[in-house]
């Protein structure tokens, strides 16, 4: 009993000490899970903390698209990031009509800009303009467009326009006569 304890005990410590790291890498060649390896570099050299006040409701399909594509990826790369989220309502119904709705603003070291581009270049490019970073140059070499196909797909038609269907209405009638 008592080493059950301990080792419960031990888990937990475990556990607890666990959830202050944040650790994270893509090792995916693609990279889709973050920013080129260039821009990642260039916002880690920021050393103020980014404030990004955002006017979207929850239910803006514009801001699912800023979190999923920017915002993660951002709040990775940079620990001192602080993302606020402000709206009147949950559905952003009438909200659309007010004047800040849908901006986006960002603030560093007491420089400010506003935008409301959503995508990861625009969200990219205001930081880089309120740090005062000269953006990374991008290189077409580094940017995975995926392996090409290293063999014509010779036959593929017959495969999928011929012989799959036959042998799906094959197997179709035997199982119909098998279950009558």
């Amino acid at each position: 009993m008592y080493e059950t304890a301990g080792i419960g005990a031990l888990a937990a410590a475990g556990i607890f000490g666990c959830m202050f790291l944040k650790v994270s890498w893509d090792p995916s060649e693609a990279r889709s899970n973050s920013f080129s390896e260039r821009d990642e570099r260039a916002l880690r050299r920021i050393q103020a903390p980014l404030r990004i006040e955002v006017h979207l409701a929850p239910e803006d399909p514009r801001r699912d698209d800023l979190e999923h594509h920017a915002l993660s990826k951002l709040r990775r790369t940079m620990p001192k990031l602080k993302v606020q989220y402000v709206s009147g309502t949950s559905i952003g119904l009438f909200e659309q009509t007010s004047a800040g709705y849908g901006e986006i603003r960002y603030e560093l070291a007491g420089r400010r800009t506003t935008s409301r581009a959503i995508t990861a270049e625009a969200v990219l490019e205001a930081i880089y303009s309120v740090a005062g970073v000269t953006p990374p140059v991008e290189n077409d070499e580094e940017t995975f467009r995926g392996h090409p196909l290293a063999v014509p797909p010779y036959g593929a038609g017959t495969v999928f326009y011929g012989i799959w269907p036959g042998l799906t209405l094959v197997s179709g009638i035997l199982i119909r006569k098998r279950f009558q």
